[in-house]
């Protein structure tokens, strides 16, 4: 099983060691905290000096977002051609096909469909066997899907760690599986913006980033909820440590273990 550690921050490559041999690096949920040019830069120093497999990590995009991309897709093909990147968004699966095809597209779990909601594990053992099946299924058992995936390139897709289990055959993909956050939902509409303005922190919509998801991180608690839900910036998380047993017979082969949540 390859252990990879997880990190959107350039100061957290400090919770390297050497059991992991591969690095992530990027953000899923807003095109507002892809990284600079520099922080990039400053990861591939470290990954090649340590010897490292490297995965880049990307959000969905607006075009801006997308231009900003097209930069660092460039540094990243001429510094470390052999790495894999994480789309969240076909129209970056779009970029990497028609100009970056050296690079190695990995579907984001973002894209997956799976479900998420922790409400599902206070009901799922009164549903009967085939809607239990479909729960802890998702659109990367659809042919037409898979055949997509495999016409342009795709050969790894990326997991939450579900709370009522995951039941997939992948016959032709591998997978890799999130520990512990896993992922909710996300929006475009910032949850954490002006969150510390009096007066306005009820106010939700697309308004000038101030980067507050990186100062504040709230957690949501309802009798309804078996978990508490985290959160952060525009995205809901919640925490699952347990990981499943048979993770390789499923084609899950890689455990990304994230320090911190990945906002």
């Amino acid at each position: 099983m390859e252990q990879a550690l997880f990190i959107s921050k350039v100061e957290n490559l400090r919770y390297y060691d050497a059991h992991f041999s591969r690095l992530y690096y990027g953000n899923e949920f807003c095109d507002q905290l892809i990284p600079c040019l520099g922080d990039l830069d400053q990861t591939l120093d470290f990954v090649l000096e340590n010897g490292l497999d490297f995965t880049f990590v990307t959000p969905y995009v607006t075009d801006k977002g997308l231009e900003k991309l097209r930069i660092l897709l460039e540094e990243l093909a001429e510094r470390k051609p052999d790495s894999e990147v994480v789309f969240n968004d076909y129209g970056v699966l779009r970029v990497l096909s028609s100009q970056h095809n050296g690079l190695e597209p990995v579907m984001g779990r973002l894209l997956n469909r799976m479900k998420r909601g922790p409400r599902l594990l206070m009901v799922i053992d009164k549903l009967p066997q085939t809607t239990v099946e479909y729960f802890r299924s998702s659109n990367l058992t659809v042919p037409i899907l898979c055949e997509f995936l495999n016409d342009n390139g795709v050969r790894r897709v990326e997991l939450d760690n579900v709370l009522q289990g995951i039941d997939l055959t992948l016959d032709s993909l591998k997978a890799s599986l999130y520990v512990p956050f896993a992922y909710v939902a996300t929006t475009r509409l910032c949850l954490a913006n002006s969150c510390d303005i009096p007066g306005r922190e009820e106010l939700i919509g697309i308004f000038p980033c101030r980067k507050e998801c990186q100062r504040y991180t709230f957690l949501l608690k309802n009798p309804i909820m078996p978990v508490a839900l985290i959160r952060k910036g525009n995205t809901i998380f919640f925490s699952n440590e347990v990981v499943p047993e048979g993770l390789e017979e499923r084609g899950i082969d890689r455990i990304v273990f994230e320090p911190e949540i990945p906002m």
